[in-house]
């Protein structure tokens, strides 16, 4: 893999130029990084597909935003994507906007929209033995309390754990502090004796190790990225749309809104494919792509309104009250 970052080229085609790409694609979007290991879940099991990974990483982190914001960002996201690439399927691989607007996406948009939820629900309901699940993710996500809804039917300890995703981004996963801060954010995990954890953050599966480590070998790690990429093949295998020649593995387009040296920087870390091209998309250029794509802004405003209203309730977990220590967790920065 070369070193050389190469020169960004601005994106700025408007919606109404040629698409970029004869092909149809996948496209996958998130915050930032974490989405990458989604990315590459995916190319496991769909070689031939030509993906679009989109990194919002201007903006990012997604997870101390208001929930309007995150609406927002995902809606302007998926009419940019639209606009410029035959879409046959775009997943929104970032708990934060999958807890948030993915029903608002799935309302305006005319191909399939897969999250990080469903999947990952079924893969913990199936796992658990003993009813009492856990789920870690950003404070967003807890706070939206989609997970809690999901898993109504188990014992559900949700804590929002900020500072993790940091440390992945920084590659310093092996910093003590980084365990130390761990074992204090798990402490009500522990207390509960869940059997199962659901790691609601795309940046979480790379802290595996650190999950097991404090919290011990008997406790099953769920990854929604994972069981996302399952899903989305399922879905295109059952609809006969799996394209690709055998053995030909295509290549993958990336954009981002921030730095595309940092991108690269990062990415390389979490990432095993090749990233030494990556677009640099202009935040305004995808603000624009919203006012100028097909959504009608009456079908915008409905679905934001019905989404906002959905995610107004905030449980945290399941039929207690907060301790102190899980108050600390929830409070603070996050991803």
């Amino acid at each position: 893999m070369g070193e050389r970052a190469v020169e960004s080229r601005a994106n700025v085609e408007g919606p109404g130029d040629p698409l970029l790409h004869p092909r149809e694609v996948i496209a996958v979007f998130d915050s930032g990084f974490g989405g990458l290991n989604i990315l590459e879940g995916l190319r496991d099991l769909l070689p031939g597909e030509h993906f679009v990974y989109l990194g919002d990483s201007k903006r990012s982190p997604y997870g101390d935003r208001a929930p309007a914001e995150v609406l927002q960002f995902s809606l302007e996201i998926f009419a940019y994507l639209r606009a410029r690439y035959r879409l046959k399927l775009v997943v929104v691989a970032c708990n934060t906007a999958s807890a948030i607007a993915l029903e608002a996406l799935k309302a305006t948009s005319d191909v399939p929209v897969v999250g990080v939820i469903d999947a990952a629900v079924r893969a913990m309901t199936q796992a658990t033995e003993n009813s009492r699940v856990g789920v870690v993710g950003t404070a967003a996500t807890i706070a939206s309390g989609v997970y809690q809804r999901r898993l109504a039917h188990q014992a559900v300890t949700a804590i929002a754990c900020p500072g993790l995703v940091e440390y992945v981004e920084a590659g310093a996963i092996d910093d003590p502090a980084l365990l130390d801060r761990m074992r204090t954010l798990m402490r009500p995990l522990r207390r509960a004796g869940v059997d199962t954890l659901l790691l609601a953050c795309t940046h979480y599966p790379y802290l595996a190790a650190q999950f097991r480590a404090v919290l011990g070998e008997g406790v099953m790690l769920i990854s929604s990225g994972e069981e996302t990429a399952f899903e989305v093949r399922e879905l295109l295998t059952e609809a006969g749309q799996v394209k690709g020649r055998p053995g030909v593995v295509e290549p993958v387009t990336f954009l981002c809104t921030g730095s595309v040296v940092d991108f690269q920087e990062v990415g390389r870390r979490l990432f095993a494919g090749d990233l030494d091209s990556v677009e640099h998309v202009h935040v305004d250029a995808l603000s624009q792509g919203l006012l100028q794509g097909h959504q009608a802004p009456e079908d915008i405003a409905f679905a934001s309104a019905r989404t906002l209203t959905t995610n107004r309730q905030e449980p945290t977990s399941s039929g207690h009250g907060r301790p102190e220590d899980e108050k600390e967790c929830t409070s603070g920065q996050a991803s």
